[in-house]
C-alpha cells in the first residue's frame, strides 16, 4: 500500500492539500509570522528525565568569566600537599560587589598528608620496577604516588591515585576523572604546559582547565620518607626526592597556565582580582 493514501475519511497527504494562489497569506492584512509564539502553552512543562549524563555547560555572558579557578578563595595553608581539581557546571559569584561571577567554574581537591612510606614495586611479566610512595594523614591513607623506571634507572611514568579512584567511581561520576593521573612522561608533559602557558598569555581565544595536571605546596616537600637503613631503601629515597623535583616542576608549569588564563579571562570582562596570585606563596 502507498504510504500517502489515506484509508479513513477526511485526510489529506501530500500533494493533495493545494496552495492558493499567490500563497497563504496574500488576502490577509497581516504578515505573517517570523518566528514562533513567545506565549508558552497552557501545559506546565514537564522535569527533565533522569540521566547520569553532567548537566550542560553554563554559557557565560559578558559580565562572566568562564572555567577558571578561583584561586584566591581557597586556603592552601591545611596540611595540604598535592591539589587536583575538578569543573562544574556551576555558576558561582566569586565577588558581591562589583559583581563578578564565574561560569563552569573549577574546584579544587585537596589532598592532605603528614607522612610518606615506602614500598618497592615489581612486575615480573614486563620487568619493570618501581616505587609506590603512600600519602597518609593522622593515620588515614590519603594518595598513592606510583613511580615507574626506566632503563636507566630514572623515573619514567607517575601515577597519582586518590583512595576514592576506581573505574566504577568514575564510571558513575561518584568521583572526578582526576582521582587517577597518569603521566607517561612528566618532563615532556611539563614542556606542553610550558608552551602553553606563552599562547594563553597572547591569545584570548585560548582557554585552560587543569582537570588533567596537579600542583604541590610547599608542604610536600617538608614530607621525610619513612623507610629503614637497607640498600634498597637508599635508592628510594633518592627517588622519593626526584618525583618531588619532578612535580614541582609540573605543578609551577599547571599554576603559570591557571593564573596565564585567570588574568586573560579578567581582561576579558575588563575586572581585576586584588590577590589573585596570592596561592603561589603556598603553591
Amino acid at each position: 500500500m502507498d504510504p500517502k493514501q489515506s484509508t479513513g475519511p477526511g485526510s489529506l497527504f501530500g500533494a493533495a492539500i493545494g496552495t492558493p494562489e499567490g500563497g497563504f497569506w496574500n488576502r490577509l492584512a497581516v504578515s505573517p509570522p517570523r518566528s514562533p509564539p513567545s506565549a508558552t502553552g497552557q501545559y506546565t512543562p514537564l522535569p527533565p528525565e533522569f540521566h547520569l549524563d553532567a548537566p550542560p555547560a553554563a554559557i557565560p555572558t559578558c559580565g562572566q568569566i568562564d572555567s577558571v579557578f578561583p584561586s584566591w578563595v581557597h586556603d592552601f595553608a591545611n596540611d595540604a600537599v598535592l591539589v587536583t581539581f575538578v569543573q562544574s557546571a556551576e555558576v558561582v559569584t566569586l565577588r558581591a560587589s562589583p559583581r563578578l561571577e564565574c561560569t563552569n567554574v573549577v574546584h579544587p581537591t585537596m589532598v592532605r598528608a603528614d607522612a610518606v612510606s615506602w614500598r618497592p614495586m615489581a612486575c615480573d611479566a614486563t620487568g619493570e620496577r618501581g616505587h609506590l610512595f603512600s600519602l597518609s594523614h593522622e593515620g588515614r591513607l590519603t594518595g598513592r604516588i606510583e613511580t615507574t623506571l626506566d632503563a636507566n634507572d630514572e623515573i619514567g611514568k607517575l601515577l597519582v591515585v586518590q583512595p576514592e579512584f576506581s573505574p566504577l567511581t568514575v564510571a558513575t561520576r561518584v568521583v572526578s576523572p582526576s582521582s587517577l593521573l597518569v603521566f607517561d612522561d612528566v618532563r615532556g608533559h611539563t614542556e606542553s604546559l610550558e608552551a602553553l602557558r606563552q599562547t594563553l598569555t597572547t591569545d584570548g581565544d585560548v582557554g585552560y582547565v587543569p582537570t588533567q595536571e596537579l600542583v604541590v605546596t610547599r608542604a610536600l616537600d617538608k614530607l621525610v620518607l619513612a623507610t629503614d637503613h637497607s640498600a634498597e631503601a637508599a635508592v628510594a629515597r633518592r627517588h622519593w626526592k626526584a618525583t618531588k623535583l619532578l612535580l614541582a616542576g609540573l605543578s609551577t608549569a599547571t599554576a603559570n597556565c591557571i593564573d596565564a588564563y585567570t588574568q586573560s579571562e579578567l581582561r576579558r570582562v575588563g575586572k581585576s582580582i586584588l590577590g589573585s596570585d596570592k596561592w603561589r606563596q603556598e603553591v
